[in-house]
């Protein structure tokens, strides 16, 4: 069972290559297409928006579709589309093939936590789903410094392409090892209404976007700021990204054998304070490699070990709305990117990059308010529920 559930974690590892790998090459790209960095901000606002809206439009669209055929297809579509992207003559194509690729990131990502908690008994569904965003972290601590390092020495068209070659051979062993015959609810009108009328599970939605932004804002355009701040080479570049996807996978990893002990929200919570402590303390890295490596470490261990528990904590709320729920959330996710970034591009052409990190730490202390008053609102719920019983 653990191998088939690799498949899908490994699946996930594509995917956030594929997503991450844009901000990971921010300085090749502004170079080669003679472009601003804001430019580049759009091409991952238009990328997260795609998967915000797109999600669960697909989700209800694709909810009848055997998960194997479709978590397999899902992954063409983003092979496909990234040799396409490296073919492409300039910003404007390249924004458009970026969009298409994210029709089939907006599938995956969220399909494949639902497919996950079908392959395990209940009580182990927290793990499970942790264990498919654990992908995300791989993408973090290998994809992007490697993507970064590679943009930086044979060119961002050649080191997409890889991307794309990567992402068909995952999808030919998500083929393999899926089990045939997974479906999942069917998503209809009923079902969305009744998860929008679920008032908790809905501000936890929103918990998702809210730290997503805050966390964007500075890192769409970490790259930037690493060469601006402490004259950063693209191999410090590099190694500062395999610093922060070293950090997210010992977060991950921490939060996975927590996660159905303490509770995914609790695990939510200490996530997004090692990011808002991290952010607040940003401006003492100026000059310094040592200390923003450190940062760097403080904020990854928050990073990706945050969505596996927002995930968790979804389908603990309703499990019987597990599939809306968890696209609803994958959205939220990008939706909070797509903000994040395009706030990041304002700020730095306003001439105030120095407020960058200020700004996500605000956000992410949002976040943790509306996480508390989510809880507070569960509880509550619950109550109403045992009473209304008796």
């Amino acid at each position: 069972m653990r191998t088939k559930l690799w498949s899908l974690t490994l699946g996930n590892f594509a995917i956030g290559t594929g997503a991450m790998i844009v901000p990971g090459m921010l300085n090749e790209l502004t170079a080669d297409l003679q472009v601003t960095p804001a430019a580049i901000g759009v091409l991952i606002f238009a990328f997260a928006m795609t998967i915000c809206f797109g999600g669960p439009v697909l989700a209800g669209l694709t909810s009848r579709i055997e998960r194997r055929t479709l978590l397999t297809c899902c992954l063409g579509i983003c092979a496909f589309m990234h040799v396409m992207a490296a073919l492409v003559p300039g910003y404007t194509s390249l924004l458009v093939v970026r969009i298409l690729t994210a029709v089939g990131a907006a599938l995956f990502t969220s399909q494949a936590a639902a497919t996950a908690s079908l392959l395990v008994p209940v009580g182990e569904r927290g793990r499970a789903i942790a264990l498919v965003f654990l992908g995300w972290s791989i993408a973090a601590v290998v994809g992007l410094p490697l993507g970064s390092w590679l943009g930086a020495h044979l060119g961002w068209r050649m080191t997409i392409a890889l991307v794309g070659l990567v992402s068909g051979l995952l999808a030919t062993w998500v083929w393999i090892q899926v089990p045939r015959g997974l479906y999942v609810s069917p998503m209809n009108r009923q079902a969305w209404a009744t998860l929008l009328r679920n008032k908790p599970l809905l501000i936890a939605v929103g918990v998702t976007a809210v730290a997503a932004a805050g966390q964007f804002t500075v890192l769409s355009y970490l790259a930037l700021l690493l060469k601006t701040y402490i004259g950063a080479t693209p191999t410090v570049i590099s190694l500062m990204f395999a610093c922060f996807g070293v950090a997210g996978v010992t977060g991950n990893l921490i939060g996975m054998r927590f996660i159905d002990r303490i509770g995914a929200d609790r695990v939510a919570m200490a996530s997004m304070g090692c990011m808002a402590l991290a952010l607040g303390l940003w401006p003492f890295s100026t000059g310094s490699t040592l200390v923003t490596a450190l940062l760097i470490g403080i904020w990854g261990l928050g990073c990706f070990s945050v969505t596996g528990a927002q995930q968790a904590r979804l389908v603990g709320l309703a499990p019987n709305l597990a599939t809306a729920s968890v696209a609803l959330n994958s959205s939220a996710l990008y939706l909070g990117q797509a903000f994040g970034a395009l706030t990041g591009g304002a700020l730095i052409a306003a001439r105030a990059t120095d407020w960058l990190a200020t700004t996500g730490m605000l956000l992410m202390l949002a976040a943790m308010g509306l996480s508390h008053f989510a809880l507070t609102r569960a509880r509550r719920a619950t109550v109403d529920v045992t009473i209304a019983r008796s």
